[in-house]
C-alpha cells in the first residue's frame, strides 16, 4: 500500500522558499518502495502444456505448488493445457545445471562408413604388393604347404603337346579362389592364373595383363586358337584382364566377379564390349610330353 507524505515529511517553507526539489525526491522514494513488493510477486508466466503438471512446473519454475495454486485460485491439481498461470517470485529463464566433464574424459564418436566407402579403401589395401623378400617367403611356404591337387600332374599313358598341356593345367585349376595380386594356388589374380599356367610349362611371362599383351604374335579374332591369350580393358584404357582362350568362344580365366578361377563365353555382353584383342605365343607342335 502506497504510503502518502504527511505534513511531517514536507520540508518547511523557509517564508516564500519551497524546496520543490527535495520534496520530489521524496515522493519517488516513497513510490519505489511501495513497488518492490509487487514486483517480488509478479513473477513470471507459463504457458500449460500437454503433460504438465503442478509439480513439475514447480520445480522447473524453483517455486512451491502451494504459491502456485494461491496465485492462481487453484483447489484442485488438474490442469487444463493452454491455461496461463502466474509464477509468484518466479524467475523468468531458470538456469540448467551444465554437466560437468570429467577431465581427461573424451567423448567417442561412431562413425558409419557406407559400403561404397570401405570397398575402395579395402581394394587400395589389397593392391599393396608385396616386396621380393615377402614373395621368396610365400614361394617356400608354398612349396612347403601346397594344395592337395597339383595342376601339372601327369596323366598316365598319355602324349600331349605343351598346348594341350596348357589347357589341361589350365582348366585343372578351375575353382581355385581369386585373389587381388595373387600369384599362388591359394589365390590368383588374371595375369597370375595365365602366368601360373605357363610356368608349369616351364615358360616365363611377364607379371601383368598389359605386360603380358606386348609379347607374341596378334591374332584375329576370327582366327582364334585354344591356347591363345584374350585381352580386355576393364577398370583402365590399357590391356587390364587376361585369359586362355579354350575353343568355342570360351576363355578361362580368374574371374574377379566370381571370385574364382572360372570359364566365359566371348559372346558375353561385358567381354564382347571390353575385347581388344588375343596373342598367340609359339608353340613347338612335335614338342610332345611322354
Amino acid at each position: 500500500m502506497v504510503s502518502f507524505p504527511t505534513k511531517g515529511d514536507i520540508p518547511p517553507m523557509n517564508g516564500d522558499f519551497f524546496d520543490m526539489k527535495r520534496l520530489l525526491r521524496t515522493l519517488a522514494a516513497l513510490v519505489l518502495l511501495a513497488a518492490i513488493p509487487a514486483l517480488s510477486l509478479a513473477g513470471t508466466t507459463h504457458v500449460v502444456r500437454k503433460g504438465d503438471t503442478l509439480g513439475k512446473i514447480a520445480r522447473a519454475h524453483h517455486v512451491s505448488v502451494s504459491k502456485i495454486k494461491a496465485a492462481n485460485g487453484l483447489k484442485g491439481t488438474r490442469l487444463v493445457p493452454g491455461t496461463k498461470l502466474v509464477l509468484p517470485g518466479a524467475k523468468a529463464h531458470p538456469k540448467r545445471r551444465k554437466a560437468r566433464s570429467k577431465p581427461g574424459a573424451q567423448r567417442t564418436v561412431r562413425e558409419t562408413i557406407p559400403a561404397e566407402v570401405i570397398e575402395p579403401r579395402a581394394r587400395l589395401a589389397s593392391e599393396n604388393l608385396p616386396t621380393e623378400a615377402e614373395l621368396a617367403e610365400a614361394a617356400k611356404a608354398e612349396d612347403a604347404a601346397r594344395p592337395a591337387f597339383d595342376p601339372a600332374s601327369d596323366v598316365p599313358g598319355t602324349e600331349e603337346t605343351l598346348k594341350d598341356r596348357l589347357l589341361r593345367v589350365a582348366q585343372r585349376m578351375l575353382s581355385v579362389p581369386y585373389r587381388f595380386g595373387g600369384t599362388t594356388l591359394w589365390g590368383l589374380d588374371c595375369s597370375g592364373f595365365v602366368q601360373k599356367a605357363f610356368a608349369y610349362l616351364n615358360r616365363d611371362l611377364p607379371r601383368s595383363a598389359r605386360e603380358q599383351f606386348e609379347v607374341g604374335t596378334a591374332v584375329e579374332k576370327a582366327n582364334l586358337s585354344p591356347g591363345d591369350l584374350v585381352f580386355f580393358r576393364t577398370y583402365a584404357q590399357y590391356p587390364s584382364h587376361v585369359g586362355i582362350y579354350l575353343g568355342n568362344n570360351r576363355f578361362v580365366h580368374a574371374s574377379a566377379r566370381e571370385k574364382k578361377v572360372t570359364i566365359d563365353s566371348l559372346e558375353t555382353p561385358y567381354y564382347v564390349q571390353r575385347y581388344i584383342g588375343a596373342k598367340r605365343l609359339l608353340f613347338e607342335e612335335n614338342d610332345v610330353r611322354n
